[in-house]
């Protein structure tokens, strides 16, 4: 109490005042809380080298003020329901600092970094349909492993190994770990010195523009890309010029020869989820070496490819040291694990470490060793397979579900799996708007302004994730986003004067005859193969893929002049109707006057000829 209670003998004003400022200040400061026990005068007067009749007074006096209350055969107590009016009147009386007291716009830097709303709220998780990409699904996060690890860790002889100031090194085990195990798996091999472990991909990326960009050099990145680094070049002055992203990836040809850094996503393109090809990435690299230019690889998803073999990381085809790998189990496992990893020639990692330094001197060390422990125990192979086998659960049912609800609506990225969907929606489309309208009906998508940093910035696009949404609520959800977009898109087809043509209408017997020797052959509106094979019996077979890898039975039957058709599993087994147009060697599918498919077909010979 003497220290927080200095009182001067030889003070202006008597050691009572002084004691009763003081204890206001205490009360109305929270030292001693609403409700909270002050200590008894006679401890006090001790404490303070004062005779006690002083601290009485004083007591009495406040509690005359009402700042306390006496409670008989318990003592003396800061009151609690006169306490918030004390403070307001004595935070009322207090002189107002005024903000304009100092100049700050002259005293920091003269920079304005992009900025855009939250693509969603805070309170994400209360939504039904959260199509959203980068939060956490508890129910994917291994718990009883990483509780393991936690465990182990807390080890006396752990304690030891991390606990100790390592200076400005990483924990050896997750360093050891990361190159022999997860590095590998990328097919990239480096040394112990040529990694770095950061606090998420986004401290690596901050470490590198600080050490590579400024006024003078060239940043080339992806258009639409990771807003993140965009940010980045700004904060370092460094000029920018995007790329168009293509169909396999960033357009290499586009690349300026003039340009000093090129940042790239290869393995699912952010945000269009396209994945680089093997003959870009290796295009990519001719060029680097040609124009002399260094590459930011950002392999920040690397983990989730289901579809097909993943395409080796672009550092591992590197033979020049110009590749600078950035990585993340942030992704992987859960955003506030804040762990990812950079691997680059040694000279850049040393000053990368040094410049960590000035930030922090490393990640907290236990939470490396962790780490370390769950990757050497073979617990993150258990979870990327298992994670694998449920992202890629989710996102085959967010495809069959758009391409069973919104097949002519919607154009989405060639990728070998990831977390999310790029979606084209129609032209007069503001993806703003539309996810505030979607907002409205419980469903978060990600509008796309965010994502362009040059001044074109096409609206009709939006991004559909599948990270924090259940399976079992896709479909529904899609359904759902189905109908709004249909219903944003009425009162455009209401103002259109002209019937739409779809071409002859089948009918009667032309009808029957048609639908019994008939082959469809088309794509999926993500570009997959597929054709439809129609019996006169009534049976139909379906097969979808380069190789038939998937296929389906159903039947067909007419009812009138309307063609109904039921597959067992694809469309979620229901039953279709439609109209069906012929125009020239194309079939039109139609229902209300809407196209809902279309395919060229084959006439194979009639029934009674097979």
């Amino acid at each position: 109490m003497q220290h927080l209670f200095v009182l001067e003998p030889d003070g202006s004003s008597n050691l009572q005042q002084q004691l009763i400022q003081k204890l206001i200040q205490t009360i109305l400061n929270g030292y001693f809380g609403c409700g909270s026990k002050m200590p008894s005068s006679r401890k006090l007067a001790e404490q303070l080298g004062i005779a006690r009749n002083t601290v009485v007074h004083a007591y009495q006096q406040l509690i005359d003020e009402g700042y306390l209350i006496s409670k008989e055969r318990s003592g003396i107590y800061v009151n609690e329901q006169l306490f918030e009016l004390h403070a307001t009147t004595e935070t009322a009386n207090k002189p107002a600092v005024s903000d304009s007291s100092l100049n700050w716009a002259q005293r920091l830097p003269k920079l304005t970094l992009e900025s855009s709303p939250p693509p969603y709220p805070d309170n994400w998780q209360h939504y039904p349909y959260p199509f959203i990409n980068g939060q956490f699904d508890p129910s994917l996060f291994p718990v009883n492993q990483w509780r393991e690890c936690s465990k182990l860790s807390l080890n006396v002889g752990e304690i030891k190994s991390w606990a100790s100031d390592s200076g400005h090194q990483d924990d050896q085990l997750l360093t050891e770990e990361i190159r022999t195990k997860v590095l590998p798996r990328r097919g990239i091999q480096a040394n112990s010195n040529e990694i770095l472990v950061t606090l998420g991909s986004q401290q690596a990326l901050y470490l590198l523009a600080r050490l590579l960009l400024n006024h003078q050099t060239l940043l080339a990145m992806e258009e639409p890309g990771y807003q993140g680094m965009r940010q980045l070049a700004q904060l370092n002055f460094s000029p920018l010029h995007f790329v168009e992203v293509q169909e396999d990836g960033i357009h290499v040809d586009a690349i300026p020869p003039h340009a000093d850094l090129v940042y790239v996503t290869p393995s699912h393109q952010m945000p269009t989820a396209v994945t680089m090809s093997m003959a870009k990435r290796q295009a990519l690299l001719q060029r680097a070496g040609q124009d002399d230019f260094l590459i930011i690889e950002d392999d920040y998803e690397c983990e989730t490819n289901f579809i097909s073999q993943p395409h080796p990381a672009i550092k591992s085809l590197d033979t020049q040291g110009r590749v600078l790998y950035v990585s993340s189990f942030s992704k992987a496992l859960a955003p506030g694990l804040r762990l990812g990893f950079l691997v680059a020639p040694a000279e850049v990692i040393r000053k990368a470490r040094r410049l960590r330094s000035l930030m922090l001197r490393h990640p907290p060390a236990n939470n490396q060793r962790i780490m370390g422990l769950f990757l050497s125990l073979g617990y993150y192979d258990q979870t990327m397979r298992r994670l694998n086998q449920e992202l890629a659960e989710r996102w085959l049912q967010m495809r069959e579900a758009l391409n069973h609800y919104l097949s002519t609506a919607i154009v989405t990225s060639r990728t070998v799996g990831g977390s999310t969907c790029w979606i084209q929606g129609p032209e007069q489309l503001n993806s703003e708007r539309f996810a505030a309208e979607a907002a409205k009906a419980g469903i978060l998508i990600e509008p796309v302004s965010r994502f362009y940093g040059g001044k074109n910035k096409p609206m009709h696009y939006i991004r559909l994730g599948v990270s924090s949404i259940p399976s079992h609520k896709i479909r529904d959800g899609v359904e759902q986003l189905a109908r709004l977009m249909w219903r944003w898109q009425q009162d455009e087809q209401a103002e259109e004067s002209a019937e739409p043509c779809f071409g002859e209408r089948l009918t009667g017997q032309a009808l029957r005859d048609f639908v019994s020797r008939c082959e469809f052959i088309g794509r999926t509106v993500f570009g997959d193969p597929y054709r439809i094979r129609l019996h006169a019996d009534g049976s139909m077979q379906g097969f979808e893929g380069y190789h038939d890898e998937k296929q389906d039975s159903g039947k067909w039957w007419l009812e009138g002049d309307h063609w109904y058709r039921q597959w067992q599993h694809w469309s979620y087994g229901e039953v279709l109707g439609f109209e069906l147009y012929t125009d020239g060697n194309r079939i039109n599918w139609v229902r209300q006057q809407k196209r809902v498919d279309s395919a060229f077909f084959v006439l194979h010979p009639s029934a009674a000829r097979e």
